[in-house]
């Protein structure tokens, strides 16, 4: 099996398994400020735990609600909060990675033909519709096979 392919469905199966974990969202208030207050630690406390001012956690806070908050400056707060930081991106709507790869190729294909078509019609030329999507099918299979350096630029 192509190299590849076979990081794509190892981390497709990663993912798979982080399923039941995807649903969570990020509360209004912040995971920071929700799980302090759960524990009834005060931002004093907190900071005590992090070296940290407790003026720095307020803001610390407000950076997580703000989407401004950096992944060290979260391990450390995690870390005085006694937590572990869980961190990954996941394909929308459910999709799997190969699927990601696949609408692409899709795309890309679909572009490809396209700009063929326009050609072969400025040559009074133009073909079926059937020929077309042959045409737009194999294109997409020898682009999933090639798996050009382009295959992710937009044109």
């Amino acid at each position: 099996m192509w190299d590849k392919e076979l990081k794509i469905k190892q981390v497709d199966n990663l993912l798979n398994e982080m399923k039941p974990r995807r649903k969570a969202k990020r509360p209004k208030k912040g995971w920071i400020q929700l799980l302090r207050s759960a524990l009834g630690m005060s931002t004093r406390s907190l900071a005590e735990r992090c070296s940290l001012s407790q003026s720095r956690i307020s803001l610390i806070e407000k950076g997580e609600i703000e989407g401004s908050l950096t992944l060290n400056t979260l391990e450390k707060i995690a870390e005085g909060l006694d937590c572990e930081l869980v961190y990954f991106l996941q394909p929308k709507q459910g999709r799997t990675l190969q699927e990601l790869r696949e609408q692409q190729a899709e795309k890309k294909a679909r572009f490809l033909n396209q700009y063929t078509e326009i050609h072969m019609s400025l040559e009074q030329q133009p073909t079926s519709s059937a020929f077309q999507k042959s045409t737009q099918d194999k294109l997409k299979s020898d682009l999933l096979q090639k798996w050009p350096r382009d295959f992710w630029d937009e044109k």
